[in-house]
């Protein structure tokens, strides 16, 4: 056991985590999970004045050796010379519960979505802004299916259509594909708010990926390429900033359509969110105290001045601020493990 007080714990979840989000699993219910098991591992941990943390009552073997009376160690225990009873964790109840951590998405993949989502707890609310507006690249992989369409571009719409497929190869794919990247490439410079001819969009180009002006702009496709291809199902990996799941719903449709057929989309999983990959994220079952304060630190370097400042037109005060927050941030992830 890493703390001996739970409010030692408790001082330390601030910051930016990564979990991976299962689909169909909301991400209010995501948020209401995790705040529900770091409840649960900090009432674990002595919360009271009289409380301490020992090791779990062992007893002897016939063959001389000990085993533990109960599997969980070590075991919270009230000191037998409590003076006040309503100071005993009976009497007061829980110390913690799941409104106490305050914890909030950046870029929320939706229900039926599953893949990489950074939260912030806590202090670490304060860089979810620089993160959004960092205009990190996403990467997504979508699965398309082709030979039917729905009223609402799901597989859990009515179907309204049926149409043969066996006409489509990969190389006419691929090519439509090409068409919807190369259409988006003409529009760069459009959805950065610079014209193609300036020296401003010399300047941006010079600088790296140009990204749109913000988050509410149309979304913009940095690459489509067809990765896996078995009739009549498909994947599409995609490379997108302003991206929605109804976007891409809509684009495997058009797919289809373009390709004398019709298409709905099975599947979409964020692989990478900016310099956040499937290396950074939780899975549910992990999703507890002692690895999140461990992911904590892992994701730390990740709030670089240097890597969240990309794309970003932010004035000095801010930047100092992040600085600072930076800083500080370092501080706490360093403590952790004392």
């Amino acid at each position: 056991m890493r703390f001996r007080w739970a409010s030692d714990a408790y001082r330390r979840l601030n910051g930016v985590f990564c979990i991976y989000k299962p689909s169909e699993l909301p991400i209010s219910k995501v948020i209401e999970k995790i705040q529900w098991n770091l409840a649960r591992d900090l009432n674990a941990l002595p919360c009271y004045k009289y409380e301490r943390l020992v090791d779990a009552p062992t007893e002897d073997n016939d063959d001389g050796s000990r085993s533990l009376l109960v599997t969980n160690q070590p075991v919270v225990t009230t000191l037998p010379d409590i003076s006040d009873l309503s100071e005993h964790r009976l009497v007061l109840g829980p110390r913690y519960i799941g409104s106490d951590f305050e914890i909030w998405p950046v870029g929320p993949i939706p229900k039926h979505t599953s893949g990489v989502q950074v939260l912030g707890i806590g202090g670490g609310r304060q860089f979810l802004g620089f993160i959004s507006r960092a205009m990190y690249l996403r990467v997504y992989h979508v699965k398309g299916r082709f030979g039917w369409a729905t009223d609402n571009f799901s597989p859990k719409g009515r179907i309204i259509e049926r149409t043969t497929f066996h006409h489509i190869t990969k190389p006419k794919l691929d090519r439509m594909c090409s068409i919807a990247q190369a259409n988006h490439t003409k529009l760069m410079f459009k959805y950065a708010g610079v014209h193609e001819d300036s020296q401003e969009a010399y300047e941006y180009a010079c600088k790296g990926l140009v990204r749109p002006a913000n988050k509410d702009m149309s979304p913009m496709l940095y690459g489509v390429k067809c990765i896996d291809y078995k009739l009549p199902d498909f994947t599409l990996e995609i490379h997108a900033i302003n991206e929605t799941s109804t976007y891409f719903k809509t684009l495997i449709h058009d797919i289809g359509l373009k390709l004398k057929s019709t298409a709905v989309c099975t599947d979409i999983r964020r692989l990478r969110y900016g310099h956040f990959t499937l290396d950074h994220a939780l899975l549910q079952k992990h999703w507890a105290l002692e690895n999140i304060l461990d992911n904590m630190r892992m994701c730390h370097k990740e709030l670089h001045p240097d890597k969240l400042l990309i794309g970003a037109n932010i004035d000095q005060i801010e930047k100092d601020k992040l600085l600072e927050s930076e800083k500080h941030q370092k501080y706490l992830t360093s403590s952790v493990n004392k």
